[in-house]
């Protein structure tokens, strides 16, 4: 005995491909997606990271600190706080380029132990003094 639901699925198993590829991956959802892109990124940045520490260059991270130092010291012997405290404002106050350079190499090189070379390169890299590579 045929029923209307009998006719409907014989209708739909009629419409159906012959072949149904199961292997088709599933739709990717937004957490897997958002997971898979982080795995990524953090395969990328090892990779970075495994690259500079085989040319030898230091961290971003071991620059900055390098560079706040040096800004720290010449503020130290230059003054800073007295004529701050003085001028009630921070206008007009800079620092010499090289005397900065200078101290930060100084951090890098004989403090931290980087190669000049490779000290040099980063301290003018991250102060935006020369094109990124």
């Amino acid at each position: 005995m045929l029923t209307e639901a009998s006719y409907i699925l014989a209708g739909l198993v009629e419409q159906m491909p012959e072949e149904i590829y199961l292997d088709d991956p599933a739709p990717e959802t937004g957490s897997a997606r958002t997971a898979r892109e982080r795995r990524d990124a953090a395969e990328r940045k090892r990779a970075e990271r495994a690259r500079r520490k085989a040319e030898g260059i230091p961290e971003p991270r071991l620059v900055d600190a390098a560079i706040a130092t040096a800004l720290s010291d010449l503020s130290r012997r230059g003054g800073l706080r007295a004529r701050v405290r003085e001028q009630r404002s921070f206008e007009g106050i800079s620092y010499d380029l090289g005397g900065l350079l200078g101290q930060a190499m100084e951090e890098l090189v004989e403090r931290r132990g980087v190669a000049q070379p490779q000290a040099k390169a980063a301290l003018m890299q991250r102060l935006g003094l020369t094109r990124q590579a």
